[in-house]
C-alpha cells in the first residue's frame, strides 16, 4: 500500500485567488488520479466553498477546507505579515506540516514572509546556517537545478558546500537520478578567478570524498544551458540576477519569434509549414511549467508558487509537491549532513 501525503495549501496568496489555487487543484487531481494525497486548504471558507463546486476533478474525499480567516497580502512587510498573527492562510499552512497534520507547504504568497514565517515555525535543519531557494531550469538535455535563488544575499563557503548538497539530494528526488554533477557558477573556470567564498567552496568541494554527488567545479554562466551540470550552485544575489535575465531572455526570444511570424504574408506562411517546431520550443521555454521554487534547509519543504502564476503554473508546484514527498528529500539531506561533516 502506498504512502498517503498530505499537501497544505496556501489558498489566498498570489494573485486571483483563491480562484486559480483551486483551479491548479483541479489540474492536479486530473492528472494524478491516485488517492494518496490529501490537499489540506486553508483560506477563507465560505469564499472557496462557492468556487469549488464548478470543478469536476476535485475529489472532495481528498480535500479538507481548513477556515483562515486571514490572509498575508503580497505587498506588506515580513514584520507585518507576522503581526497579521496565527490565523492567516501561510501562517496555518505552516503550521500544519509543524503539527504532522501536512507534510509539505505550497503558498503563492509573499516571498519574504513565506521564507521568514516558515524559518520560525519549521526551524532549520541542525547544522544548517541558511536556508536556500532552488528553482528548475530546462537546458539542452533535461533540467538543472540552480541555487539559491534570492534568499541570501551574502553566502559563505561553508553555505555553498551545504546548497551543493542540498541541491543534488534536490535533483535525485525530483527526477529520480542516481548520477548528479554539481558545480559552483563563476565569471570563469580558471582556479585564479572569482572571490574567496567561492574559491574556498571550491577546495573543499574538490577535498570532501563522500560527497553525493560528482563535483565538476567552476561553471559559467554560458554553460547552464548545456546540461552537462545538473546543479548549479551560488549566492542568491548572483542567482536571481541570472534568473530575472533567463526569463526575460526566454520572453524575450518567444516575443520576437512571434514578431517576425507576422511581419508579412509571406513570413506567415513560413510559420504555418514551421508551427509544430516552435510550438515545441515554446513549451520548452514556458516558465509555467517549471514554477515552484524549493525552500530547502528546512525541517520539512516549503515551495514557493510565482504570485502571478496562473491555474496549470500552479498545478506545476503541487505536482513538484508531490515529487519531493516521494523523493522522501527532508530525509535524505539530513542523512547526507549526518555524512558529510561540512565546516
Amino acid at each position: 500500500m502506498s504512502k498517503q501525503f498530505n499537501i497544505a495549501v496556501d489558498a489566498m496568496g498570489g494573485d486571483n485567488a483563491p480562484e486559480k489555487i483551486i483551479a491548479g487543484i483541479d489540474i492536479f487531481f486530473k492528472h494524478n488520479k491516485k488517492n494518496n494525497v490529501i490537499v489540506n486548504l486553508y483560506g477563507n471558507e465560505s469564499e472557496i466553498k462557492k468556487k469549488i463546486n464548478k470543478y469536476k476533478n476535485i475529489n472532495k474525499n481528498n480535500l479538507k477546507n481548513i477556515h483562515a480567516p486571514d490572509k498575508v497580502p503580497g505587498n506588506v512587510s515580513v514584520r507585518d505579515a507576522i503581526k497579521l498573527g496565527k490565523k492567516t492562510s501561510m501562517w496555518m499552512s505552516i503550521e500544519s506540516v509543524k503539527k504532522g497534520e501536512s507534510d509539505i507547504v505550497v503558498s503563492s504568497g509573499n516571498t519574504g514572509a513565506l521564507l521568514v514565517i516558515s524559518k520560525l515555525i519549521l526551524k532549520m535543519i541542525e547544522g544548517l546556517d541558511k536556508p536556500a531557494l532552488a528553482g528548475i531550469w530546462p537546458n539542452f538535455k533535461n533540467y538543472s537545478i540552480v541555487l539559491d535563488l534570492g534568499a541570501n544575499v551574502d553566502c559563505s563557503d561553508k553555505n555553498l558546500v551545504e546548497f551543493s548538497i542540498m541541491g543534488s539530494e534536490l535533483y535525485r528526488a525530483i527526477f529520480n537520478k542516481d548520477d548528479v554533477v554539481a558545480g559552483l557558477l563563476n565569471i570563469g573556470s580558471e582556479e585564479i578567478k572569482g572571490n574567496e567564498q567561492i574559491k574556498n567552496a571550491h577546495i573543499k568541494l574538490e577535498e570532501n570524498t563522500s560527497l553525493n554527488f560528482n563535483y565538476r567545479g567552476y561553471v559559467e554562466g554560458n554553460e547552464i544551458k548545456n546540461g552537462e551540470v545538473q546543479v548549479i550552485v551560488t549566492d542568491g544575489f548572483t542567482g536571481n540576477i541570472a534568473l530575472k535575465t533567463a526569463e526575460g531572455t526566454a520572453n524575450f526570444i518567444t516575443t520576437e519569434i512571434k514578431k517576425s511570424f507576422s511581419k508579412s504574408i509571406f513570413s506567415k506562411i513560413g510559420y504555418i509549414f514551421s508551427y509544430f517546431a516552435f510550438k515545441e520550443i515554446k513549451k520548452k521555454l514556458d516558465p509555467r511549467r517549471y514554477n515552484g521554487a524549493i525552500f530547502l534547509g528546512l525541517n520539512a519543504p516549503v515551495i514557493k508558487s510565482h504570485g502571478g502564476a496562473d491555474a496549470f503554473a500552479f498545478y506545476n508546484s503541487l505536482d513538484l509537491s508531490f515529487r519531493i514527498l516521494n523523493g522522501n528529500l527532508i530525509n535524505k539531506i539530513k542523512n547526507n549532513f549526518i555524512n558529510n561533516n561540512v565546516k
